[in-house]
C-alpha cells in the first residue's frame, strides 16, 4: 500500500474528524480510508486513533505523528513545487506570518497585485501577537526587528525603516484643540497600544515621554477605530493608516516628532535551498516599498 497516501489519509481523518469526511475530501470510500489507517498503524507499530461508535480521537502517539507528518508533507510538497519552479512560473502555497496589524493593514494591500503577477502561487496568511512567531511553519515572517530570534535558524532582509507618528481625527482636534508640542500631550487623551492605559516612548529627539489615556488595547483594529471616532490621539505607523489618512478620517499632529524607530524585516528559515516563491515575494515587497518612498507626503492639518 502507498505510504504517502496512507499518511495523507490519516491527516484528513484528523482534520475532518471522521473517516467519511476524509473519504469525501479524498474522493474515495470510508472503508478504503479505514484500511489505510489500519495499514499505517501496523507499519508504525502503535495505535494512532481511538475509535468509538460516536467519535474518533488521537492517541498521544497519534498527535505526535500528525504534527510531524503534516510538517513533513508540507515540506515535501514545497520541495516538489520548488523543483517545478526552476523552469516554470513559481508555484505552490506561500505561507506568510505577520503580527495582526502588519497582516491586516500592510501585507494584504499588496497581495492582489502579487497574486495576479504569479497566478500559480497561493497565499496562506497567519497572524500573531506582537513579538511572537507563528506556532505553525511559515515560509516568511514580516515583523519589526526581533531581538531574540535564532540567527542560525532564520535569515532576515530589511524591508523599510519604520517609525510612529501622532494622528487624530478632525472632530477630536476641533473639540480639544491641536497640540503644539509634546508637552501639550499631557492635556490630551492618548489611545494606548498595550495592556495598560499608560506607555513610555522614546522620541526622535531622544526625549522620553509618558503617554496616558482612558483606552488601551492590543487589538489594532479597535485602536484605529477609536482614533477615527474621535476618542483621542493615536501614536502609530503611517503605513498602517494610509487608507484613513487619504480619506481624511485621521490627520497628523506634531509632524516634526516621531517615535519608536525600528526596522521592519522579512524573516525566512535557513534552508539548504531557498524557495523561489519566498524570494519573489520579498523582492516584490521591496520594489513596491521603494517605489512608494518618493510618493510619501504629510497630510495638512485642518484650519
Amino acid at each position: 500500500m502507498d505510504w504517502m497516501l496512507c499518511v495523507r489519509s490519516y491527516i484528513k481523518v484528523v482534520e475532518e474528524g471522521s473517516f467519511n469526511g476524509a473519504a469525501y475530501q479524498l474522493n474515495t470510500s470510508g472503508s478504503a480510508v479505514s484500511k489505510r489507517i489500519n495499514w499505517l498503524e501496523e507499519r508504525v507499530g502503535v495505535q494512532l486513533l481511538k475509535r468509538t461508535t460516536r467519535s474518533i480521537d488521537q492517541t498521544e502517539a497519534g498527535q505526535l505523528f500528525y504534527q510531524r507528518s503534516r510538517l513533513q508533507l508540507d515540506q515535501w510538497q514545497s520541495l516538489v513545487d520548488e523543483a517545478r519552479s526552476i523552469h516554470q512560473t513559481p508555484a505552490g502555497i506561500l505561507k506568510i506570518g505577520a503580527t495582526i496589524a502588519v497582516g491586516s493593514k500592510f501585507i494584504v494591500k499588496y497581495l492582489d497585485e502579487f497574486l495576479r503577477a504569479y497566478p500559480k502561487i497561493k497565499v496562506q496568511l497567519q497572524t500573531t501577537l506582537p513579538g511572537q512567531m507563528p506556532e505553525n511553519y511559515v515560509d516568511v515572517f514580516i515583523s519589526r526587528e526581533l531581538e531574540q530570534l535564532n540567527s542560525h535558524s532564520y535569515k532576515s532582509v530589511s524591508l523599510f525603516e519604520n517609525h510612529a507618528e501622532f494622528f487624530a481625527s478632525p472632530s477630536y482636534l476641533q473639540k480639544y484643540g491641536i497640540p503644539g508640542s509634546t508637552c501639550d500631550l499631557e492635556h490630551h487623551n492618548m489611545l494606548i497600544w498595550g495592556e495598560r492605559p499608560v506607555r513610555e516612548v522614546k522620541l526622535s529627539t531622544g526625549k522620553r515621554i509618558t503617554l496616558r489615556g482612558n483606552f488601551a488595547t492590543t487589538n489594532p483594529e479597535a485602536l484605529f477605530y477609536g482614533a477615527k471616532c474621535g476618542m483621542g490621539i493615536l501614536l502609530a505607523s503611517r503605513k498602517m493608516l494610509e487608507d484613513v489618512i487619504e480619506s481624511g478620517e485621521l490627520v497628523q499632529v506634531l509632524p516634526e516628532i516621531t517615535a519608536d524607530h525600528r526596522s521592519v524585516c522579512a524573516y525566512y528559515p535557513t534552508l539548504e535551498y531557498e524557495h523561489t516563491r519566498t524570494q519573489v515575494f520579498i523582492k516584490y515587497l521591496k520594489e513596491k516599498l521603494h517605489d512608494e518612498q518618493s510618493d510619501l507626503s504629510a497630510p495638512q492639518l485642518p484650519n
